[in-house]
Formats: structure tokens, sequence, C-alpha cells
């Protein structure tokens, strides 16, 4: 039986969110299951811990890239070569783990950008996480993802969710969050007799409040709200036996599990228009591997391609107002390490896909010559982030107040819609 501690801990930990951080209290009604309006989504998924962009987007015409990388680079383009890169545009190639997303290249729904980055940047996780998802190069509070939620005006069922241990930078701030680490989870581990019970005394004690309340109870009042409606309409899913459409096949993993209840949300018309998921594992210092099938590359490449294919495929017409994006903290370097590995880098590689995408290759290459790399070592950038945040916001997402959600950046589009 669940104790009235971990009942609390559970209610902190999950559905508030970014409640803490709410200066104005909401008495919206508990409405999740009338069908909110179609919303254009974005699914951002974060690859942590620095994915090689150099072993992703491969330069094979670069014959710098070989010399670089005797024992973990990936082979030119080869139909009898199962290890080899998959052939873009004659220079660039996919890593061959990343099969599942050719066809949406082909299509014309994948966006490749293989030199994104930031000037005067970290080579720390941390503070490179932090800047990216703060869309600034300093410890600004709030994330670009909830300044963009707290910017415009709507009331939408379930506008915003993170599938993390904790909410990630991109979404803190004032606008409230839902936290979620699957859907399943999301629930008390007792009798459903004592649980019906314990939300009938929260939703008691979340009666509208008075006139002129203390901050500190209608900030408590938003994060109950926010917990009994995810509540609901988590019980509503969890109710429905969830089957993808056209055979569409998630990895069996919790980052699988999570997009899938991705397109669960989607579908169920609740007003979902961000979602950000995290995909570990990009830190290869040893042993990172090349192309064959074994390699620790190529098992974390899999597992984050399946999972955006089966995604496009599941989603089907709907990603006519869905984009997905890929982003992570930063490249490596440009040479192999002793370890046959790579260090914390530079300049690395981004991905959107989605039916509203222009596809193709964006940014000029940068080049891989000793006197073209960054200090030497890394790989240089020619695609600011920002940028492909600012095409999402403006032409995806429908917000041109870059002043305040780029801020002290000027913007340059990139064409990607």
């Amino acid at each position: 039986m669940m104790k009235r501690r971990q009942f609390v801990k559970g209610i902190l930990a999950a559905s508030v969110g970014c409640a803490g951080f709410i200066s104005n209290g909401i008495n919206w009604p508990l409405t999740r299951f009338a069908h909110a309006a179609q919303k254009k989504t974005l699914v951002a998924i974060f690859q942590r811990g620095g994915c090689d962009g150099l072993n992703t987007c491969i330069p094979y015409r670069d014959v710098r890239y070989y010399d670089l990388r005797p024992n973990i680079a990936i082979p030119p383009p080869s139909a009898s070569d199962p290890t080899s890169a998959l052939n873009l545009d004659g220079f660039f190639g996919l890593h061959p783990g990343l099969a599942s997303l050719k066809p949406i290249f082909n299509t014309g729904d994948l966006a490749v950008l293989p030199a994104v980055h930031y000037p005067e940047s970290s080579h720390s996780h941390f503070d490179s996480q932090h800047f990216i998802e703060s869309a600034t190069n300093n410890k600004r509070f709030d994330g670009w993802l909830n300044r963009h939620l707290s910017s415009v005006s709507n009331t939408p069922q379930l506008r915003s969710v993170a599938f993390a241990e904790i909410m990630p930078q991109s979404l803190r701030g004032k606008a409230s969050v839902s936290l979620f680490r699957e859907l399943r989870e999301f629930r008390l581990d007792v009798d459903r007799k004592i649980e019906a019970k314990m939300v009938e005394n929260l939703r008691a004690f979340n009666l509208p409040i008075s006139a002129e309340p203390h901050p500190y109870r209608s900030r408590l009042h938003q994060a109950g709200r926010t917990l009994l409606n995810d509540m609901e309409l988590v019980d509503s899913l969890l109710a429905q036996e969830y089957k993808p459409s056209k055979n569409a096949a998630y990895p069996d993993t919790r980052y699988g599990r999570q997009l899938q209840q991705t397109a669960q949300l989607i579908k169920a018309n609740v007003g979902l228009e961000i979602v950000t998921l995290n995909i570990n594992g990009w830190d290869t210092h040893a042993g990172q591997g090349g192309g064959e099938s074994t390699s620790q590359h190529y098992l974390r490449h899999r597992e984050f391609a399946d999972g955006i294919a089966a995604l496009y495929t599941d989603l089907g017409e709907r990603m006519n107002d869905v984009v997905i994006m890929s982003y992570t903290e930063f490249g490596r370097t440009a040479k192999e390490n002793a370890s046959r590995g790579t260090d914390h880098g530079n300049g690395c590689t981004w991905f959107l896909a989605g039916k509203p995408v222009n596809g193709g290759i964006y940014g000029e290459w940068p080049g891989l010559e000793s006197d073209q790399l960054f200090r030497g070592r890394y790989l240089d950038f020619s695609v600011d982030y920002r940028d492909i945040m600012g095409d999402i916001l403006i032409h995806h997402l429908g917000n041109d107040q870059l002043d305040y959600l780029l801020p002290q950046h000027n913007y340059s589009s990139l064409g990607l819609f």
C-alpha cells in the first residue's frame, strides 16, 4: 500500500511540472474528455551525451574524414557492404544504423543539418545542454519552449508534455507542463477504491480559491488541478488498448514507449502542442565502433531512428501537422582518440522530420582540413541552432515574437518550411 508520504512525493515529482514556477492561479474546469481543435505539434528529441555528427551524417567525399578516423570511419556507400554509409546526395551519407530514416529523406520529409552549433561554445554537457535548451549563451532561468507556451494565450486540455525523470530546461518557466516517465507509470500503486478516495480528497482541496489568495496557495492549487486533469486523462487512455497504425514498430525501450504514447496523445486530440523526450548514451569516449551492427554507435542510432520512423508511420496523415526535431549538446572531436572513441567537440548533426518540412541537406560544409577545423580539433559550425528554432517557431508553431523567444539573436531563416 502506498504511504501518504509516497503519495505526496509522487504528486510533486509527476505532473506538477513547472507549476512551482507559476505566478498566477488558474481555475479551468476538468474538461479533458472534450476534443480540442487540431493543433500543430512539435516533438523534440534530445540526444543527451553529445552525438558524434561526423558518424551520423558522414562526409564520405571529404577524404580527410578517413585520415582522421582510421578505425571508426563509416565506409563510402556500397551495395555489397552493410556497414557502409547510406548515400544522400553524393557527398553525405547516413550511418547504416539510421536506415529507417532514409525512406523519409527520399520522400522529401527529412531535413539534415550536419554542422550545427553556436558561438563561444562550451564543452560541458550540463552547460551546453542548458544553453541550447534556453536558446541563449547564459544560465537563463526559462527554456525556449516554455517561453513559446507562455507567450501565446491558449488553454487546451494537455498542451505540453515532458517524458522524463525531471523537467528539461527547455520546458522550465511560467507555463504549466505535465511531466511523465511513461503514461502507464502515472497511476497510484494502490487499490482502486483507495486511489479514488485519494483523488476525491485532492479534488476537495482544490476547490476554487477565494479572491486575492496567498500566492503559494495559488501555485499549489494550479499543481493540484494539473495533477487531477492528468490523472483523468491517463485513466481514460489506459482504458483503451492502443494499437499503432500501419504496423508501425516502436523500439521495445522506454524511448520507444514514450514515442508510442506521444502518438496516442496526438490521436486523442487533447490539444498537444509540445512533447519532449530524451535518448541517452551518446557520450562515446571509448569503443564507439563504426558501421557494424553490434557497435555501440550503431545500436544507439538504430533505436533513435526506428523510433522516429515508427512515429512517422503511425501518425500517417497527421504528420501534416507534426514536426519531429532531434538535437544534441555538441558533436565530437574530428579525430578519433586512442580508445577508438571520440571526445567532446563542437559542430553536430540535427534532424527535422515531418510533412511540413522542406527536406534536404542544409548548411555549408566547414571542411575537415587542419586549417578548417575549429581550434584545430573540432568540426566548425555553419548553422546557428537558434535559426532552426526560429524557423520552427515562426513557420510551424506560428509564433513570431523572436525578440522574447530567442533573446539576443539575429535570426536568419534557413527555409526549413
